[in-house]
């Protein structure tokens, strides 16, 4: 999760340090009056306030003073936990997202190995309990975080919408075969859709081979269209991270292989970065923009007009059919619109592979199509530089907020996330997106987040970097952009990665 976040100004976790946040009370960082019993850094901003609603129960609960930093969304929380870490008073609880990011907090002697922390009995029990495709783990057998959740991402679709596009009666039977579409069927919907947007053409939409009309005028929710995808250009993650993430899950099954990756293996990613290119492309030359369709320019990656909370924005003001989100952003979208939120979907992000393409054993082209990713996005760590006291109340409270009714209702409820044990046979959270992400698991028509494995800053601020500047801005894509942008993500991931 690699990240997703309330914007800050930019440049602010750069230049934030320990100092800056006192006086701040629960909502600052290491000051050098401590007035805590133990501190807990937040990296993920759509859960801030409800955690800040756990964090009043537990205190109110047990008498401790608890405090809470977090950081809005879409902010890099890299530097400013880095600043804490070097501050008089450090967090006893902090979040690591992912192998990568763990190795700095590692070799700097922060990130406990949960495996050795023995004296908590309860504490024990519940790492113990932990599944070990869920582990951060280096080999194996070390530990270093507890799941804040399980998490999936995908095109966003509200059902209200479909139902005034396409008939109340065939949106279940729409879902199903969208679902189960080919990328050329997709693609081709994205250009009916469009036309009937833009003109009210009312064609007919094909997936997986079976058509469905447009409705002959425009009534309802799709009066309010002005393009088919609402698109964050100016978060870089949304597409080189999570977007990429699928293309790279064509070679590698898990981020532990592809952080071991050879340049061989690296080099059989082309045409899967090709077909990511190429459903990019597709993508954000379809973006709703406030009044109309938004093309491709410099007003694309403009943060204050298509940045993250704008483009929830848009989508929960039903000018966009789809937004390439996770089940994260359910609670940011409740706040704009809380009727929205009762009725959204999630339908799998098609791209053009070929079995040729896949590399993974048991893996095929048909059963990408009709998978989303799901994974952990972030965990929560020790800190071994804090005292052995508040390393133990960090503990503690891990295991109400994981095992606890009252606990874990913050999860489910407040947070609106998947718990990490939920059992998606019989879980249901009651919120759409989270009992969507449970169907995918439990038909198991899901992917993993390899992406996390590849060389730090690849994926996001190096080729997420190149496409906002370089393919944004560009109003028309070519085969020779689609090789460019294979060749480059490829060449920098060997660069970075040491293997030229």
């Amino acid at each position: 999760m690699k990240k997703f976040r309330k914007l800050l100004a930019l440049g602010l976790a750069a230049v934030m340090t320990a100092t800056a946040f006192a006086g701040c009370g629960n909502s600052g960082g290491g000051s050098a009056n401590k007035d805590y019993d133990f501190y807990i850094f937040n990296t993920k901003g759509e859960n801030a306030d409800a955690m800040q609603a756990a964090v009043n129960a537990y205190q109110e609960k047990t008498g401790l003073k608890v405090k809470l930093f977090s950081l809005g969304s879409g902010t890099n929380s890299a530097d400013t936990l880095r600043a804490e870490m070097n501050s008089k008073n450090k967090p006893a609880l902090f979040s690591i997202m992912n192998i990568q990011e763990l190795a700095e907090w590692k070799e700097g002697g922060f990130a406990a190995d949960l495996s050795t922390l023995t004296t908590n009995a309860n504490f024990k029990t519940l790492h113990d309990a932990l599944p070990d495709n869920l582990k951060l783990t280096t080999n194996g057998t070390d530990s270093y975080g507890i799941p804040y959740n399980v998490e999936g991402y995908g095109y966003i679709v509200d059902t209200l919408m479909l139902a005034d596009l396409f008939g109340a009666d065939n949106v279940d039977a729409f879902l199903n075969d969208c679902k189960l579409a080919t990328y050329d069927e997709f693609a081709a919907m994205v250009d009916t859709l469009d036309a009937y947007i833009q003109n009210g053409t009312a064609g007919t939409v094909t997936v997986n081979g079976k058509g469905y009309p447009l409705a002959a005028e425009k009534t309802g929710l799709a009066q309010s269209l002005t393009g088919v995808f609402s698109v964050a250009g100016s978060e870089k993650w949304t597409y080189g991270d999570h977007m990429i993430n699928i293309a790279i899950d064509t070679v590698f099954e898990n981020p532990s292989a592809t952080k071991n990756a050879t340049a061989e293996q690296i080099d059989e990613l082309k045409n899967p970065f090709i077909a990511y290119a190429k459903a990019l492309d597709v993508k954000t030359s379809h973006v709703a923009g406030e009044n109309g369709p938004l093309p491709r320019s410099p007003e694309m990656i403009n943060s204050t007009t298509n940045g993250y909370d704008p483009a929830v924005q848009k989508f929960a003001d039903h000018k966009a059919l789809f937004m390439k989100q996770g089940n994260w952003v359910y609670t940011n979208i409740e706040k704009v619109n809380p009727e929205i939120v009762k009725t959204l979907t999630f339908i799998p992000v098609k791209m053009p592979f070929t079995d040729n393409d896949i590399k993974v054993p048991g893996l095929t082209a048909e059963k990408m199509q009709r998978s989303i990713p799901v994974f952990v996005p972030n965990y929560y760590a020790i800190n071994s530089k804090v005292s052995e006291e508040e390393q133990n109340m960090a503990m503690d409270f891990l295991v109400w907020l994981n095992t606890t009714d009252e606990g874990k209702k913050f999860i489910t409820e407040d947070m609106a996330f998947i718990p990490y044990n939920a059992d998606p046979s019989t879980t249901h959270l009651g919120n759409s997106l989270g009992d969507s992400i449970i169907q995918y698991m439990a038909s198991g028509d899901t992917i993993t987040n390899a992406y996390a494995g590849a060389p730090t800053n690849w994926s996001g601020e190096t080729v997420g970097l190149e496409i906002m500047e370089k393919y944004l801005t560009k109003a028309e894509w070519t085969d020779d952009d689609y090789n460019a942008i294979a060749d480059y993500a490829i060449a920098k991931w060997k660069e970075m990665a040491g293997l030229q």
